[in-house]
């Protein structure tokens, strides 16, 4: 998530970064949530790790024209969407990346509370995060999904109890984003992504959990 698939300079000085999706169209439709996400990030994280001098840019390659909700992310982000060595624009409404990420991850979120049966509560996370604990051994499209869905879930949670949205937060690591909401009196930044990533590499010590029953005890105290 961090790399770019690939990287030239022009005469000019100025650095592209290239990324690529070759899968068909239908088949990133098919997941546009996840897809969206994976193509915003891929287009953040190389433009926010380089050097400004270089003044850099991200070229987005697709073997097929993209969906449309794809193709708001790569420009949303800061890149370009290449189709047959075409520059392809978005036309529609250009939300911010904070709003797409709002958008994409409650969305991942009513979708996996829906599959599993679940509600949006402490218990429903932990299961969540029992039947993603293995996610560290899956192929790199598996993990993210489940880092992802794990996120967003708590999020959503989290929202529940204590209100609050996705930001952009650039210090929250590989994905830059987290949710933000107010503890007790206090306003606080959750990087809930990096949490599950932690989790799903070192176990229930680093369960989601003790972020929604910090939000439960503030609740409850008012």
């Amino acid at each position: 998530m961090k790399s770019a698939d690939g990287r030239f300079v022009t005469n000019e000085g100025r650095t592209w970064f290239v990324q690529k999706d070759e899968r068909p169209a239908a088949e990133i439709e098919q997941e546009v949530d996840y897809s969206a996400l994976f193509a915003l990030v891929r287009t953040m994280n190389p433009l926010r790790m380089s050097r400004p001098e270089s003044r850099p840019g991200v070229q987005y390659l697709f073997a097929e024209l993209p969906p449309d909700p794809v193709r708001e992310a790569v420009v949303s982000g800061g890149g370009h969407v290449i189709h047959a060595s075409e520059v392809v624009p978005f036309d529609g409404p250009l939300r911010a990346p904070a709003d797409l990420a709002e958008h994409f991850f409650a969305r991942i979120a009513r979708k996996v509370a829906a599959e599993r049966d679940l509600g949006f509560s402490r218990d429903g996370l932990e299961q969540l995060e029992q039947a993603l604990a293995d996610a560290q051994e899956a192929d790199e499209a598996t993990y993210w999904k489940a880092v992802f869905d794990l996120g967003a879930y708590a999020g959503e949670t989290l929202r529940a109890a204590a209100g609050g949205r996705w930001i952009r937060q650039d210090a929250a690591g590989v994905v830059p984003f987290a949710f933000a909401c107010t503890i007790g009196d206090e306003p606080a930044e959750l990087y809930l992504l990096a949490k599950a990533m932690r989790f799903i590499a070192e176990g229930p010590e680093d369960s989601l959990t003790g972020f929604v029953d910090l939000a439960a005890r503030t609740r409850a105290a008012r």
